[in-house]
């Protein structure tokens, strides 16, 4: 800022123009102004560099999570659709194995099958030996493909066994360790009809109810059937991977063409649809954490600007005198506030990057940083900054310089 003279002729006195206050010159005297004393700045961005971190963070592990629930969406779910009854008393025609084979034709089954659920029915290791309740579910051997159980002994059923009727049994490793059964070919009793252990399954690809079910074949279900309440009967069908949504959408009409509105198809949501319900989530609750921060932020410069207005009246007394303008000094405090708000918008961007990948890092993931949410938190940090040095610098306007330099 200088004062500069011109002479108009050699018989004329000098006139004065204003002062003039170049762009260079606020941002040597912001910066300059910002980083004399770090410290201080630090300490009094700390609110816009906690909102800046806050925004990149919850944005950037929002979009790491959202990641992986695309790539990694819980196979056992995403892949399975179950068609279920929707008219009560349904007759059993419609898992007839001629419906079902229609159903695996359609693009995208890699397998389904019928399944029929009884109440639950009391199980013994011995005619004598204390009951245990469970669970006993029909499955066709296709039903059984679509579960995938991790057979720990013995084996699965196969249509043979579906077929005659033979009267064998899978047990799950809980219900297996209730009875006290840690091999096949031992007989047990259910509801005091002798039955062979078959196989012993520890894990289940999907439907993971069966994991505290005795399972036999369908045909053999149906006959337990006839003396106790009615089953509840499904489809149980293995997709390949977002296939689910279409044939979810084709069963009902596949199995049963003539009335397909009497059954009802169940198939997952959409793993792209729930990442981005999920991102938006995070995302809406990122905006509103990072908003307070920023408030925070703003009321922390502003405090700490009209603070320095008291301690610094000399020196705008001084500027004053020599020539600058009122809007001069407006600038000069806007300058440094908006500094301290980028200032504060880089750490915290820093901050929150770090805590991404840390975050990341932990979990075995892989970090996914948003370069535009970053950019947007450093802008708003500096419209913060803007903002929150307008009140004291309308207040550093008006302070007259004789007042000032009195001091």
């Amino acid at each position: 800022m200088r004062l500069e003279f011109r002479k108009r002729s050699l018989h004329s006195a000098f006139d004065v123009r204003l002062a003039r206050f170049k762009l260079a010159d606020f941002i040597f005297e912001s910066t300059f102004s910002v980083i004399r004393f770090p410290g201080r700045s630090l300490i009094t961005a700390v609110g816009t560099i906690l909102g800046a971190a806050a925004f990149v963070a919850t944005l950037g592990i929002g979009s790491t999570m959202g990641r992986q629930v695309s790539s990694s969406f819980d196979v056992r779910r995403a892949t399975a659709v179950r068609v279920v009854p929707q008219v009560k008393d349904l007759d059993s025609s419609w898992q007839d194995a001629e419906r079902l084979a229609g159903l695996r034709s359609l693009n995208g089954v890699v397998a389904a099958g019928g399944r029929s659920i009884l109440s639950e029915q009391t199980i013994q290791r011995a005619l004598g030996s204390p009951p245990v309740g469970v669970q006993v579910v029909g499955a066709d051997p296709g039903a059984i493909a679509v579960v995938g159980p991790r057979i720990l002994a013995g084996r699965a059923f196969d249509n043979f066994h579906e077929s005659r009727r033979v009267p064998v049994v899978m047990l799950a490793s809980p219900v297996a360790e209730k009875l006290g059964i840690d091999r096949v070919g031992v007989g047990v009793f259910i509801n005091d009809r002798s039955f062979t252990v078959i196989g012993i399954y520890k894990d289940v690809t999907r439907q993971p109810e069966m994991m505290s079910a005795a399972v036999v074949p369908m045909s053999v279900a149906d006959e337990m059937a006839l003396t106790g309440r009615p089953p509840e009967r499904d489809v149980i069908i293995e997709t390949r991977a977002g296939a689910a949504q279409i044939v979810g959408a084709q069963a009902t009409l596949s199995i049963r063409p003539q009335a397909p509105t009497e059954l009802r198809s169940v198939a997952p949501p959409d793993p792209k649809t729930l990442r981005l319900e999920i991102e938006g989530n995070v995302k809406t609750s990122s905006i509103m954490l990072s908003g307070v921060a920023l408030v925070v932020g703003a009321v922390s410069i502003a405090n700490a600007a009209a603070a320095s207005i008291s301690s610094r009246t000399p020196e705008i007394g001084l500027r004053r005198a020599i020539g600058a303008r009122p809007v001069h000094i407006l600038g000069q405090l806007l300058g440094e506030t908006t500094a301290l708000g980028v200032l504060g918008g880089l750490v915290g961007v820093a901050v929150g990057s770090v805590a991404v990948c840390f975050v990341a890092w932990l979990n075995h993931w892989l970090p996914v940083l948003d370069i535009q949410a970053a950019i947007l938190a450093v802008i708003s940090s500096g419209g913060v900054g803007l903002i929150a040095g307008l009140i004291p610098g309308l207040r550093a306007m008006r302070i007259q310089p004789v007042a000032a330099l009195q001091r």
